[in-house]
């Protein structure tokens, strides 16, 4: 009768722990969703494309001789991430 007791209480725990987690999924979900929904509306917009141009052209360039030598006499090391 004891055992029976522990063993119906353990289950509600494990049953209420399940159902959390179930809801932390789903608003995990929504949430990531709605960030992917937010990302493509920035990149869709002025904003966003002026850095995404700004970027690949920084991309492109990095290899050139004067962004090489900017970054070395200006000693920007985190440009070195960048470009």
């Amino acid at each position: 009768m004891l055992i029976a007791g522990l063993i119906k209480k353990q289950q509600h725990r494990v049953d209420h722990n399940t159902e959390q987690w179930q809801q932390q999924q789903k608003l995990l979900q929504a949430e990531t969703w709605l960030l992917k929904q937010r990302s493509k509306q920035f990149i869709g917009s002025v904003p966003g494309l002026t850095i995404s141009f700004g970027l690949g052209v920084l991309m492109q360039m990095r290899h050139h001789t004067l962004v090489k030598t900017v970054r070395r006499t200006l000693g920007f090391s985190w440009l070195r991430y960048i470009l």
